[in-house]
């Protein structure tokens, strides 16, 4: 069903760099790490879109009820779509804001077990926000890292020459890096004059908290720490959920797998200085979905305006007779200025591959984005990154079908603090 198509992606955005955080039959498989990542992420993201989930099976199930979405921007749907903003301070540049601490005594929720289903009044289900005061120490932390071979850039110099600038990720132990991730979409699908709309909202807070740095190799946490869920299928009623709003009820089966991950580490992650993801504790890498990496890759050398930088990577689908088809895409990026210490950066997805079936083009829609993003060069860290995807596809199932696709991912960060405890403790490179 449509509405299991896109609510799949929503909650892949909400871990951005982990694992999905819902199945796509109901959202009650958790996951396991980019962004995300982001993804909202919210995320993101990141890992071997080779071994990412086909979303050929949805595709197929839009065709059975399909419609005709209305333009995310569509003035008579605007408050389908409007985001709710979180309780957080926003910073300007690299200027550095805590976020208000009023929730921190907040307690995460934790799963019923089998005899609490079955009690007449259940417990009441409290607000779920982390604080920083519960944050595991780096002895505390004892998640296994697996190995991963870190993608290979191919880089053109500019062709203008000029200044050029050395771009390098940048942390020390305890800093907490927290951004908020916005993600909206608005599409659908028309068969025959059939049609449905959907629409989904995310909005979630995540944070970075780095907890060891050895040489240029930066290992951090990734968390969930708040989100906000809506979706709307057709005329249907709005389902949402928040996990700042205590309720005696449990959170909508389609956003289980996604409250279950609040207040918890997602996933650790470990870095080189070029934003290279080297290894990570999740057992699969997440899929792409046109999200980008849980980090933004930067290239070996020092680059001018006008640069550029890819990462070729790669996707099965299958077909109609049974067999699949690996299609090659590219992630292009390109240095389009820098102001004020801020690296200006495109992003671009682009296939690599000629895909001239609608039915195969229904499939690789969430994986063509094109945005920008923002790199603070003194601070070393991304400040923020704007993704949309606009897409329409005519025929992918026979004669008068139509699929339409758009979204928006807006991910920037809110707060940078420190944690004590973890700053306290020297860095690999010091022992």
């Amino acid at each position: 069903m449509l509405a299991r198509f896109f609510l799949t992606l929503a909650c892949l955005l909400v871990t951005l760099a982990p694992r999905p955080s819902c199945a796509q039959d109901s959202g009650s498989d958790a996951a396991k790490d980019s962004e995300t990542g982001s993804a909202l992420v919210l995320g993101s993201p990141g890992g071997d879109s080779a071994e990412a989930p086909s979303t050929s099976d949805s595709v197929r199930e839009i065709t059975k009820d399909a419609a005709k979405p209305r333009s995310l921007l569509d003035e008579s749907s605007k408050k389908l779509v409007e985001p709710k903003r979180l309780s957080v301070k926003s910073v300007s540049g690299s200027a550095v804001e805590k976020i208000p601490s009023k929730d921190s005594t907040a307690t995460p929720m934790k799963p019923t077990s089998k005899e609490n289903d079955k009690a007449p009044t259940p417990a009441k289900r409290p607000a779920t926000t982390m604080s920083t005061d519960n944050q595991p120490t780096v002895a505390e932390s004892k998640a296994t890292l697996r190995p991963i071979e870190p993608k290979k850039l191919i880089e053109k110099a500019s062709p203008d020459g000029g200044e050029t600038f050395l771009m390098r990720y940048k942390f020390e132990p305890g800093l907490v890096v927290r951004s908020e991730v916005t993600y909206l979409s608005k599409n659908g699908t028309r068969i025959d004059s059939v049609q449905q709309d959907a629409t989904s909202r995310t909005v979630s807070l995540k944070s970075w908290r780095v907890i060891d740095v050895e040489g240029d190799l930066v290992t951090f946490e990734y968390r969930i720490d708040e989100i906000d869920m809506s979706q709307q299928v057709g005329a249907g009623n709005e389902i949402r959920y928040s996990s700042k709003e205590a309720s005696d009820e449990p959170p909508p089966v389609q956003f289980a797998g996604a409250a279950d991950n609040v207040g918890k580490v997602v996933s650790t992650i470990r870095i080189d200085g070029r934003g290279m993801v080297v290894a990570r504790s999740d057992t699969q890498n997440p899929p792409h979905l046109g999200m980008g990496d849980v980090t933004l890759p930067l290239p070996e050398n020092e680059v001018a305006v006008g640069a550029t930088w890819e990462i070729p990577r790669e996707m099965r689908i299958p077909r109609k007779d049974g067999s699949s088809r690996l299609l090659k895409f590219r992630e292009l990026f390109k240095l389009e200025k820098v102001s004020a210490g801020i690296a200006t950066i495109s992003v671009r997805s682009e296939p690599l591959s000629t895909i001239s079936d609608p039915a195969e083009e229904a499939q690789v829609l969430q994986q063509l984005s094109n945005g920008t993003i923002r790199f603070d060069l003194d601070a070393g860290r991304m400040v923020s990154k704007d993704l949309a995807w606009d897409h329409e596809v005519v025929a992918f199932s026979g004669p008068g079908s139509v699929l339409e696709y758009s979204a928006r991912l807006d991910d920037h960060v809110v707060a940078v603090d420190t944690d004590k405890k973890t700053a306290s403790r020297p860095s690999s490179t010091t022992r």
